[in-house]
Order: C-alpha cells, then structure tokens, then sequence
C-alpha cells in the first residue's frame, strides 16, 4: 500500500468485547492516525512548496486571518468535482497583502502542508500569494480602482473646482526631492507656499500623506493641495496607490492637485483628486499659468472698462455741452435778451413803420396842403383880391347890400388890413361875372 492508502477492516463480532479488533489486531485512536498522518505528510512535504490554482471560498474573521481553497483548473475526482486544497493564511502572514483575495482569481501561492489536527484535515499554510499572470501591485491597482470607482468617489460631480486665484498653496511631498524645488521656485513669488514635508515611498508613507491631508483641512493651511512626487517604479510610486491616501483625498474639504510621476503614471490619487497634473512641475505651472491669464484678462477687462468710460464720459460732455446750451436757451438772462433784441427789432421796425407812415402822411399833407393852398382865401388874396369883413361882427360881405352910410368895414389884403368907413354904396357892375370890391 502506499503512504496515504489504508486498509478496510471487516467488521466482526469477536474481539469487540476483548479491545481488539476482528482480526485480533490493537486498534489505533484518533489522535495516533491524525499525528501518524501529520507526520506522514510532513515527511512527504518537508519544506514550503509554491502551489496554483484558482482561489474559491474566500473568508475574512474577525481574527486577521484569511480562508479559502484553492481549486485545479482541469482535474476532477471520480464523481466529477474539482479537487480543493484548504488553505490557512494568518494574520501574521498576511499583513503585507497589497491586494484583496477573492474568488476566480489564478494564485500562486507559497505554503507548507500540514495538518489540522482539531479537524483531522491536511490544509496549507500559506507564507505568499501572487497573481497569476499579473503582478500583485497590478491587481491591487485594480481591486481598489474597481471598488472606489463603484463608490462614486471617480465622480467629476463630486470634484471640487480648483479656485483662480488662490492665496496660499499647500505642498505634500518629500522635503528632499527635487519635485519640492521645482515647485516652490514655480510658485514663489506668486503665491503663499506652505510644505508638509512626508515620507512618499516605503513603509508607513500612505499613513503620512493622509495624516498631512487630514492636517492641512484642519488647521486651514491652503487655498489648494499639491500632492505628488518625482517619478518612479510602480512600487516607488504605490504610496499614492493605497486606500488611506484615496480616502483622504476624497474627504479633503480643501480642493486638491494630484501630481504623481510622469505623463504615463496613473495612480488611483490621481483618479481621486479634483484634478491631475502630469508632473508636480506641471501643477505649479498650472496654477501660474491660471493666475498670469487671470492677471492678463483683469488687464485686459480693465483697459475695456476704461476705454468704456472715457467713450461714455465724452459721450456725456458732449450731451451736457447740448444741455448746457439749451439750459442757456431756457435761462431767464438769455430769454431777457432775446426779448430786448426783439423788443429792439419791434421797436426798429415800429420806429420804420412810424417813418414811413408819417412820410406817407406827411407826402399826403402836403398833397392836401398844396390843395388846399390852392382854395385858401389867402391865395386869392395873394393873387390881388382882399376880404372885407363889416365891424363889428366881422361878418364876410359878399354884397353892398345892406351896408349903411357910415358903417365900418375892415378890408383884408394879402399884405396888412385897411379900416374903412362907408361913405356911399354902388349897386353891381355886371360887366365880366364878378362884383366890385367894396
């Protein structure tokens, strides 16, 4: 037989009364075959062996400790079902784990064979897994990638937008890299700069980036967080690949900057941070470069805004020029003076008007003056003929008749008066038409 084959044993009913068995042998107890097995298999596998396989019944205790089988691909046991190997990977073993084991993933894994001797069941106990086919940092990447991104926390609804002009820039890096130089003399002189310097690789640099994170929102260093380093290796680089750093990025009330390795890095910082710059140079530039053409826009707006002024002031001068010329229309002095010059034209034209109207008169005056020269008695007298008048009555006498011996006449003649007394009266001539003069 060979080393795990055991034989049958027929059952009878002598023997079972004198502690032997049917074929008069000494039976073995539970705990001879468990420790005879157990030294069986560690004689058969006496140092640590690499195994694979595809891991299934995946379990996480409360202990630490981790669970599962792993199961052959392509063999199968007489009833078909795929052969299982327990595997026991403690907590001690364990902590160094980048990746979550879960079901369906091809492992290798490094274990020594033993046995479990409450259970009596051979089992492996695991020293070191690895992925079969992809590194295990690669698949580390990707569980947590996969499970944040499920978490919404990849989410541009949830980023917090990068402020324009910040006053002060906080940097979480290593103090003796060359990314803190490069980025402090991009930012200096533009901005406030604040350093919480870190451990960026190696054991425990995870836990200070996300205490420098968690440290920066509650005192309030910055307006925006830098947070990267120089480039490097996957494994240089997997500080920013760890949940603690990704958590606290995604709770950081303060919006942040992702600035990892080079161009082609991609870390899961990256994915979580409000914004990713491809190098920790390239983020100060960033925020340089948004301050200079805020800076240049301010100008320029501000040079719109002046032209607009002085365009709108002339405007203005020139509307308060026409006002201002209307208003002197409107003014009491100004209407004073219109109504005197027109009050001079009206009086310059009454005054033409008066001319000309008593030229007019005057040329008529004359007219019927001359007219009436022509039919003054004084004309007639002018011509040799006088008027007599009989006194005292001064009555015109047009005829002797009537007139007394001794009655007093005065006789008008152009030039001077004659007083006269009757002293005879003739009767009249009628010679030519006219009679005599008295």
């Amino acid at each position: 037989m060979g080393p795990f084959e055991i034989s049958e044993a027929v059952p009878s009913a002598r023997g079972a009364s004198s502690g032997l068995a049917p074929d008069g042998a000494k039976p073995l107890s539970v705990g001879e075959v468990v420790l005879r097995i157990k030294a069986l298999i560690e004689r058969q596998f006496p140092a640590p062996i690499w195994i694979e396989g595809e891991l299934s019944n995946c379990s996480y205790p409360t202990s630490g400790h981790i669970y599962f089988s792993l199961v052959d691909e392509q063999v199968s046991d007489r009833f078909g079902q795929r052969l299982m190997l327990p595997c026991a990977f403690f907590k001690g073993a364990n902590q160094h784990l980048k990746y979550r084991l879960e079901d369906g993933i091809k492992v290798l894994c490094l274990g020594q064979i033993t046995t479990y001797e409450g259970r009596g069941q051979y089992q492996l106990r695991v020293l070191r897994v690895e992925p079969k086919g992809v590194g295990a940092l690669q698949l580390a990447f990707e569980q947590l990638k996969k499970r944040l991104k499920a978490e919404g926390l990849f989410e541009p609804s949830r980023k917090r937008p990068i402020p324009s002009l910040p006053q002060r820039v906080g940097i979480i890096t290593s103090a003796t890299g060359s990314a803190i130089h490069d980025m402090v003399s991009k930012l200096r002189g533009h901005f406030y700069v604040a350093i919480l310097p870190v451990k960026v690789q190696g054991e425990g640099a995870a836990a200070e980036i996300a205490h420098a994170l968690d440290l920066a929102n509650r005192l309030r260093l910055a307006d925006v967080l830098i947070v990267g380093r120089g480039g490097g290796s996957i494994e240089d680089l997997w500080a920013f690949n760890e949940e603690p750093v990704a958590r606290a990025i995604a709770r950081s009330a303060i919006p942040v900057i992702s600035a990892v390795g080079h161009q082609d890095d991609w870390t899961i910082a990256d994915y979580v941070a409000d914004l990713r710059a491809s190098t920790p140079t390239d983020a100060a530039k960033g925020l340089v470069r948004e301050r200079e053409v805020l800076f240049e826009q301010s100008r320029l707006l501000l040079q719109q805004l002046l032209d607009g002024m002085r365009t709108h002031l002339d405007d203005q001068v020139q509307q308060l020029g026409t006002l201002s010329a209307r208003l002197q229309l409107l003014h009491p002095m100004h209407q004073l003076e219109r109504m005197a010059q027109r009050s001079q034209e009206l009086q310059s034209q009454l005054v033409y008007g008066m001319r000309a109207t008593l030229s007019s008169a005057e040329q008529r005056l004359q007219g019927l003056a001359g007219r009436l020269q022509a039919l003054s008695p004084l004309a007639v007298l002018a011509r040799g003929y006088s008027i007599t008048l009989r006194l005292p009555q001064r009555r015109v006498l047009t005829s002797a008749e009537g007139l007394g011996i001794g009655d007093q006449l005065e006789t008008l003649l152009a030039e001077g008066r004659v007083i006269s007394t009757v002293a005879q009266t003739l009767p009249p001539e009628r010679t030519d038409g006219h009679g005599a003069d008295a």
